[in-house]
């Protein structure tokens, strides 16, 4: 799902839950085990950073720090505070998947009617460093969110953007999982055979990319990213 159309949170994330582990060991199992094929998936992408690799140089210790301190603040604010928000950011990314679409014309009509900047400007960085502390703390709908400020601060080559987006994910990831696996926060029972899927699946994603249109994948994503948010609400406002 994740090397179709992004998503792959969505159905990781919730099967951990209904196996039986809490949110917040569900979304640092969930990290790890998607972390082997995100690395995969980014190195399709690496001949076509042409003029960004200068954004590279500024922007990979911007994610490396910021998913660092997403994956640290996930530990020390808590269980109960992510129990209580984990809803919320799962319903902000369904919304961001199902936005998908929409959010891809309106990339496709900037690079129509304005000019391309590689122009990095300061309130950037602290965008997508914001961005980044995201990753590391939850990550669900970050390809979309970085492709969106991508496309805001003037980007206009979808290569060179997803390129960027998927090297900056990478980045970010990094600093979480290795956060997480040093604290001994991963399940491995579980985290080992979704490795493995995950990393089969993003080797299978680029030849079923032609077969299977990717509005159908995000839609699947998106039902079950609803399903799992109804079950959690009801959960939190009964208290249990």
């Amino acid at each position: 799902m994740n090397a179709l159309a992004g998503g792959g949170t969505m159905v990781t994330f919730p099967v951990l839950l209904w196996v039986g582990l809490g949110a917040m060991d569900a979304n640092m199992t969930s990290t790890v085990a998607l972390f082997p094929g995100l690395t995969l998936s980014s190195w399709n992408f690496r001949n076509h950073l042409g003029k960004l690799t200068p954004w590279l140089k500024v922007l990979a210790p911007i994610a490396l720090l910021g998913g660092l301190t997403g994956g640290a603040l996930l530990l020390w604010l808590g269980a109960q505070l992510f129990n209580w928000i984990v809803p919320w950011l799962l319903l902000l990314a369904t919304v961001l998947l199902l936005a998908n679409d929409l959010i891809a014309r309106w990339l496709r009509g900037k690079v129509r009617a304005q000019a391309e900047s590689h122009e990095l400007k300061p309130w950037a960085v602290v965008l997508l460093g914001a961005v980044a502390v995201y990753g590391g703390y939850f990550g669900a709908g970050i390809g979309i969110m970085m492709l969106a400020t991508l496309g805001l601060l003037g980007l206009r080559d979808m290569n060179q953007m997803n390129a960027l987006k998927a090297i900056l994910a990478v980045l970010m990831n990094l600093a979480a999982v290795v956060w997480f696996i040093v604290k001994g926060q991963v399940e491995w029972h579980w985290g080992a055979w979704m490795m493995g899927g995950s990393i089969a699946g993003y080797l299978a994603g680029s030849h079923l990319a032609m077969r299977i249109p990717g509005a159908w994948v995000r839609g699947i994503a998106a039902l079950i990213g609803l399903a799992i948010c109804l079950q959690l609400f009801i959960r939190q406002f009964r208290g249990g």
